[in-house]
């Protein structure tokens, strides 16, 4: 607890995948969705957090990505599309939490071990600012694809 003014205040910590939930939700832009996967959370995260060789494995719209600068768990990628086009993002990275920032989009991801600690928590939002409200239907369709690509390249492995 936490006193303010000579109240107590409760505290709580949030898990990434809750906070993850909370940012979606203050983004009028984003479509989160969230899934059990079958793998532990070591695996999936060498997967989704490698934004360089993982990335273009499941994220469709993807071609390659590169990392143009990095200090610590904050990096600029340059990320080139299907289309051919760039996109520079600010990212924060670092273990079970991925935040990706351009002037046009928003990407999140965020991994949670389960108890079992056989499968994990895995939430993921993308958004477009340009967009806003009207491109988050593509964006779910978009991330439902991610997700079922995730867990059959996991299966495979």
């Amino acid at each position: 607890m936490s006193e303010v003014q000579g109240r107590a205040w409760p505290e709580t910590e949030l898990n990434p995948v809750q906070r993850l939930r909370v940012l979606a939700a203050g983004l009028p832009c984003a479509a989160l969705a969230e899934s059990v996967i079958e793998a532990p959370i070591e695996r999936l995260w060498r997967l989704t957090g490698d934004l360089v060789d993982g990335a273009p494995q499941f994220e469709r719209g993807v071609h390659s990505a590169r990392i143009v600068e990095q200090q610590g768990e904050h990096l600029e990628l340059e990320v080139r599309s299907v289309f051919g086009t760039r996109t520079r993002f600010d990212v924060e990275l670092r273990f079970g939490w991925c935040l990706m920032q351009s002037r046009s989009a928003v990407i999140g991801m965020a991994a949670v071990a389960e108890e079992t600690g056989r499968t994990t928590r895995f939430a993921h939002f993308e958004g477009s600012k340009l967009l806003g409200r009207l491109g988050r239907p593509f964006f779910r369709w978009n991330i439902a694809g991610d997700m079922k690509r995730i867990a059959r390249i996991l299966e495979a492995d």
